[in-house]
């Protein structure tokens, strides 16, 4: 089992670079203890810019099997055929588990289906068994027009809800911007101590919204906000306190130019420091465009960038029961296949069991 690391311990071992408020230095920073230093102490690693040339991989896998699904076969409410159709249909694509996606309009169907269509639902997820282990939900939980807020918050307490009802574990989410107009939009107040209380008043209330459920909330890193690195991820949920505040792993969202060189280093921290909090993974890469004079990172399929998925496929191996990795991120539905038998061929060649 990963060791657990504390806040603290994290940023005394993490933040080797200068003090990220420029009129402090290194101590006061970590005294601070503000949303921007945390959250930078994931990006001061104190790494090179370029690979560490001596870094050996401890590649030995353990005995638990990954599930994966994709983006192309995600498990919407189904209108022109039957629960179990679809889902037949995820599990003859070549895929043991599947989530859902949904934006603020139209409202999620699993929310408010008859109930005799969950009973559906349940009896084929366990006749071809397939995991329904994710509904993801895109907007900002930090809008910065309060009522705007109120009606976000609102939204992804249903899809907490829809979640519960369907037996899923996660709903996955961005923790949002101080951008009034992208909820994952770069903005000079997301790393401010106000708004990463705000951040966490945001979470707690959500989870006041959905007493009683089980469905856990996956917060996403996404480097444009406040979860931009394990050490933010650990943060929030010690400041959020509950148990129902876990983390969606998704290390391709972290990456910067500082750190794009080192994702087998990003991955065992992540790793090490999260531990069985990882909900589930996230699968697609990040790739700097070469000839661009500015730095311009694209998000690529999987096995087209820098994502060290040998590293990865191996700590997810060594979790106490199955997490599925979620293949995202094509520019069109064909590309996944390759993406697929990318992850099986790393998979096998590093001895990782893919569930089946």
């Amino acid at each position: 089992m990963a060791k657990k690391i504390s806040r603290r311990s994290a940023l005394s071992a993490a933040v080797a670079a200068p003090a990220i408020f420029t009129n402090n230095t290194r101590a006061e920073a970590e005294k601070e203890e503000t949303a921007h230093s945390i959250g930078a102490g994931f990006q001061g690693s104190g790494w090179s810019r370029g690979p560490d040339r001596n870094l050996t991989k401890d590649l030995t896998p353990g005995s638990t099997p990954v599930r994966l699904s994709c983006a192309a076969q995600r498990l919407w409410y189904p209108t022109d055929k039957s629960i179990t159709e679809r889902v037949k249909e995820i599990r003859d694509a070549g895929y043991t588990s599947t989530g859902t996606s949904y934006r603020p309009e139209p409202r999620n169907e699993w929310l408010y289906c008859p109930d005799s269509d969950i009973v559906e639902l349940k009896a084929a997820l366990k006749k071809y068994d397939v995991e329904f282990f994710d509904m993801m939900i895109w907007t900002n939980l930090i809008h910065p027009d309060p009522v705007q807020r109120q009606k976000n918050l609102k939204y992804v307490a249903e899809n907490i809800e829809a979640a519960e009802r369907c037996g899923v574990r996660n709903v996955c989410a961005c923790t949002g911007s101080c951008d009034p107009d992208y909820f994952i939009g770069m903005h000079p107040d997301n790393w401010t101590k106000n708004t990463w209380k705000s951040t966490v008043d945001a979470i707690k209330q959500l989870i006041r919204d959905t007493k009683g459920c089980k469905t856990v909330i996956g917060v996403e890193a996404a480097v444009t906000t406040n979860i931009d690195g394990p050490i933010a991820h650990k943060r929030i949920m010690e400041d959020v306190g509950d148990e129902r505040c876990k983390v969606t792993l998704d290390c391709t969202n972290m990456f910067t130019v500082s750190n794009y060189f080192h994702s087998t280093e990003m991955l065992n921290r992540s790793f090490d420091m999260l531990g069985e909090d990882i909900m589930c993974c996230h699968g697609k890469d990040t790739y700097i465009e070469r000839d661009k004079m500015l730095a311009h990172l694209v998000m690529k399929t999987a096995g087209n960038g820098v994502q060290d998925y040998e590293t990865y496929l191996v700590r997810m191996s060594r979790m106490k029961w199955p997490r599925t990795l979620h293949l995202e991120f094509a520019l069109d539905k064909s590309e996944y296949p390759a993406a697929k038998a990318f992850v099986e061929k790393t998979a096998a060649k590093v001895g990782v069991k893919m569930y089946s």
